[in-house]
């Protein structure tokens, strides 16, 4: 193996145009069935070549967004986001259209196997990396990014217990999900609380306890600056205030 590295590499004129057809596809400005300008025509209106344009259908292409066909020119498909948030230059911009809830939830079901599955599965060395990284977390961290990496660590080496490569796999974009304001909410007490739930969740596991894992795992997605409650609250807010102001339009 070489000891060269490859620089890091920015992102590429098709990312960016990409992503800002994404952007008014999520927004609604474009629906599916609606037919993009042609290429040409995009191409002088975001003033790069045609070149650029073509690589960047291809991709969206590729990944079933939209439909390009010679002569009928390229149309927004009906589409699923899911699979957006396992490309991490999509990842943001899937979860702004998919729901903080939506994901925080598949992400509880998830775990709620994976936990069962390192009950059955944890060997002594995945017990000693969880251990190692709640010792991390002592002394508590008192930056919401530092505490959010250490938890990202935690739960994948929890799902890496469960002895499941694909599950472990659709788990980690999940773990890099952020609530705005989130940081916010961050405090002291939210931390002790989190880091509290992991050891539950460590020692159920150590114990070979399923109940015990049920529970502890349960008890985590009920804490947090990302609570599920809490994401609920925001929402009947948001949807209170969007009716307001509709309201306020039709006056």
């Amino acid at each position: 193996m070489t000891d060269a590295w490859p620089s890091p590499i920015v992102q590429t004129l098709p990312d960016q145009v990409a992503q800002t057809i994404l952007r008014r596809i999520a927004t609604g400005e474009l629906a599916p069935g609606h037919r993009l300008p042609s290429q040409r025509n995009l191409a002088q209106s975001m003033g790069v070549g045609l070149a650029v344009i073509r690589e960047a259908v291809q991709r969206l292409a590729a990944l079933n967004v939209v439909e390009a066909t010679h002569g009928s020119g390229t149309v927004i498909r009906p589409f699923r986001w899911m699979p957006l948030i396992y490309d991490p230059t999509m990842f943001h911009l899937a979860m702004q259209r998919i729901g903080i809830r939506d994901l925080w939830e598949a992400r509880r079901l998830l775990e709620g196997q994976t936990i069962r599955l390192a009950v059955e599965r944890a060997t002594r060395a995945n017990l000693a990396v969880l251990r190692a990284i709640i010792a991390r977390a002592d002394p508590l961290p008192t930056d919401y990014r530092v505490s959010q990496a250490l938890n990202r660590e935690f739960h994948l080496a929890l799902a890496r217990a469960g002895q499941n490569a694909v599950l472990e796999d659709l788990l980690a974009p999940l773990l890099d999900l952020r609530s705005e304001g989130a940081s916010h909410h961050f405090s002291r007490e939210t931390c002790h609380q989190t880091w509290e739930a992991h050891q539950t969740i460590l020692d159920a596991v150590a114990s070979r306890d399923m109940q015990a894992a049920d529970r502890a795992i349960q008890r985590h997605f009920e804490i947090g600056p990302i609570a599920l409650r809490e994401i609920d609250a925001r929402g009947r807010v948001a949807s209170a205030l969007a009716a307001r102001r509709a309201r306020r339009r039709r006056r």
